[in-house]
């Protein structure tokens, strides 16, 4: 088909494939850890936060996930005895996430299975290009977002 050419070239087209191809694995896997991908992103960065002081709001702008949908992930979290809520000292409207024991171990457990992912793309693509792909991807959204406007 003449349209296979096209796709073949298409950034937008290459993305969506890659989605479709990758996450749901991903998600498969880790539905054997009663979680999904954004529950399993959420509690490695809690763990990678010395300081403590997450709240939903940083979440969401990292993850680029609204306010909500990161509010169902810490409640659903929190329902599975992975995070707890500490309410701010100085407001009582908001409130940190801190990982509790279990969710601690799951994310020792999350890092190692995010690290097997890249060290087979790195295996398969090389680092230089894992990474310039990464990059790549980078500046894809950074395009799109600037198209916005």
């Amino acid at each position: 088909m003449k349209i296979k050419k096209y796709l073949e070239q298409s950034p937008i087209f290459a993305i969506n494939t890659a989605y479709n191809t990758i996450i749901p694995k991903v998600n498969r896997r880790l539905n054997k850890e009663n979680i999904n991908l954004l529950q399993g992103l959420v509690l490695t960065a809690i763990l990678f936060e010395e300081n403590g002081e997450v709240v939903p709001s940083r979440l969401a702008e990292i993850f680029q996930s609204t306010r909500g949908n990161i509010s169902h992930v810490i409640s659903d979290l929190e329902y599975k005895g992975f995070v707890k809520r500490i309410v701010s000292s100085q407001d009582a409207r908001s409130f940190k996430i801190e990982l509790k024991a279990d969710g601690k171990r799951k994310a020792l457990l999350l890092i190692k299975f995010f690290d097997q992912i890249q060290e087979i793309f790195e295996k398969e693509l090389g680092v230089q290009n894992c990474q310039k792909t990464v990059n790549g991807i980078h500046s894809l959204i950074a395009a799109a977002s600037n198209n916005e406007k």
